[in-house]
């Protein structure tokens, strides 16, 4: 007999085997937990026409949030999705790499990053999601 948990194992394997993509979830939302932030991320190719510049330069964006958290919510989940669509980059457009902060934190800082072999697509688009609950 299939147990709820056993179920759920296999619906979130089948799920993550589907997606291609950069999307990434540290921590866990709960039904007690609010939207803190919620913001679009686009990195655009770099169209620079200077000689100096380096070919390989990637595009990066860091997102800071929790600077200023007077409210005082702790931190229980990051979502970074990948929207951009699968045919325009084959789920390989960019990466997101938590650098500080996050989970249990009041505080968090995602670096996304655009890699450099799609230079044929104009913008990787992510969302970027925090959770958190006041404790």
């Amino acid at each position: 007999m299939l147990t709820n948990a056993t179920f759920v194992s296999l619906l979130l394997f089948w799920l993550a085997s589907r997606v291609r993509g950069a999307t990434v979830t540290w921590g866990q939302v709960n039904k007690y937990a609010s939207t803190l932030h919620a913001q679009d991320v686009y990195l655009a190719r770099d169209n620079s026409t200077d000689a100096d510049a380096d070919a390989d330069a990637e595009v990066v964006a860091d997102v800071v949030y929790g600077l200023q958290n007077v409210d005082g919510y702790t931190i229980t989940a990051v979502h970074a999705y990948d929207m951009t669509p699968l045919e325009e980059h084959d789920g390989n457009g960019g990466t997101a790499q938590l650098l500080s902060g996050g989970v249990g934190q009041k505080h968090v800082t995602v670096r996304f990053k655009r890699h450099s072999t799609i230079d044929q697509w104009p913008t990787v688009h992510f969302q970027l999601v925090i959770y958190g609950l006041a404790l």
